[in-house]
């Protein structure tokens, strides 16, 4: 007998939703659920950015549609989505020590508003090519550019307001991270990583006062179906506050480094970049 939709409407966090019995998705394992309906649909009270990866050119281009390239030259692996279903997108960075290539839209678009929640997800797959060496990194930052990762395994930039997870040369644990200016909060090794497992990562902003944020990250490990956030009532480390005045405007991004020593090219996989925000 072949599976009939099911879809119901439930509650999730005082958020309406709805999840189907067959296609899902299952507890804690989607982020999405959590976001109000109206915001991802209605344009005057909310503000949706997808990107999905069906296209994307296989050279360096200083400007491809919203999305722009910062990288060190001479890569001789190919950029390009990659055949399967949903559309995954594989960027390199070059070979040498230290060598990096960054993925980040054109303009910062993306900031924390009094009163407003803001949700970003990035659905990605971290493969090692060699061993430990590889640097990665995803999330929501401001000036997006060389060194975002730093050189010898030290992880995002010493000033800068973002939200990040990251994953550092000579290590095999996911951190996360959040900045204000050159202060930083660091969840070191929240959960470990394994080679070519698919993860979800992203946060969760939510207004706690009219000058504040408290900013709770999830993730979701689909090779190991593994899922931690607030709404499953299991934390990530202690969350970040945030102060609204000084958080400046971000970027959307994803980037990969080789470390030193590693002489190869590593790459990072992309299906989906989504952000979330009341308008």
């Amino acid at each position: 007998m072949a599976y009939e939709l099911q879809s119901r409407g439930c509650w999730k966090w005082g958020n309406h939703t709805f999840r189907d019995e067959h296609c899902g998705p299952a507890e804690g394992a989607s982020l999405m659920q959590y976001v109000p309906m109206p915001v991802r649909l209605d344009p005057s009270i909310g503000f949706f950015f997808l990107e999905d990866f069906h296209n994307f050119p296989s050279t360096k281009a200083a400007q491809h549609e919203h999305w722009a390239v910062t990288e060190d030259d001479g890569t001789g692996g190919t950029n390009a989505v990659q055949d399967g279903g949903g559309g995954w997108y594989r960027h390199y960075c070059d070979g040498d020590d230290e060598d990096e290539a960054y993925v980040h839209s054109n303009h910062e678009v993306f900031k924390l508003q009094a009163g407003k929640h803001l949700w970003w997800e990035a659905r990605v797959k971290l493969t090692e090519v060699g061993g430990t060496s590889a640097n990665f990194i995803v999330g929501l930052s401001e000036n997006v550019g060389a060194d975002h990762m730093r050189d010898a395994g030290a992880g995002p930039p010493v000033n800068y307001d973002g939200i990040c997870w990251y994953k550092v040369d000579g290590t095999m644990s996911l951190s996360f991270e959040t900045s204000l200016g050159a202060a930083q909060v660091t969840r070191a090794a929240v959960l470990p990583h394994v080679s070519a497992h698919i993860y979800r990562l992203g946060a969760w902003c939510f207004p706690l006062t009219a000058t504040t944020f408290t900013v709770y990250p999830w993730y979701y490990d689909e090779t190991a179906a593994l899922a931690a956030g607030p709404q499953l009532g299991v934390a990530v480390g202690v969350p970040t506050t945030l102060t609204l005045t000084a958080h400046g405007e971000m970027e959307a991004f994803f980037g990969v480094k080789n470390g030193a020593g590693g002489e190869q090219e590593e790459y990072i996989e992309i299906d989906y970049f989504w952000v979330a925000q009341q308008r």
